[in-house]
């Protein structure tokens, strides 16, 4: 489910926090020593979401945060912003050199995202 995040929105920001949780508190921001991840370039991402990263005169990047019953993948096109909601119990991390994160058949792949150390983490949090 990917959400337009350009402008604060109440409805919005309640159906994020349903769907994955509110966000960590700076205490458990501070024990898990950071809960989002630098900008990754996108390598691949499913057909039904190109028309959202589709845009051959830039790169594409994203970055990652962590939440309590989730993540979110944060993008920007252009001058929109939108986030893309991936509940734990519907999403599968697959890292082998690149990073691809899939939810009901629609995935995401970075390519030598270089986040080694937040990817450990979100993989032991969401296994």
């Amino acid at each position: 489910m990917i959400f337009d995040t350009s402008y604060s929105d109440k409805k919005t920001t309640r159906k994020i926090n349903t769907a994955v949780g509110p966000p960590f508190s700076w205490k458990d921001r501070w024990k898990m020593k950071g809960i989002g991840s630098r900008r990754m370039t996108v390598s691949k991402i499913s057909e039904e979401y190109k028309d959202y990263m589709n845009a051959d005169h830039y790169i594409s990047t994203a970055n990652i945060e962590l939440r309590p019953k989730g993540l979110i993948i944060h993008f920007r096109v252009k001058l929109q912003a939108y986030s893309w909601i991936m509940p734990r119990d519907s999403m599968k991390i697959i890292y082998d050199g690149a990073l691809k994160l899939e939810k009901d058949g629609r995935f995401i792949q970075f390519n030598e995202p270089g986040n080694e150390k937040f990817i450990d983490q979100m993989i032991q949090l969401y296994r």
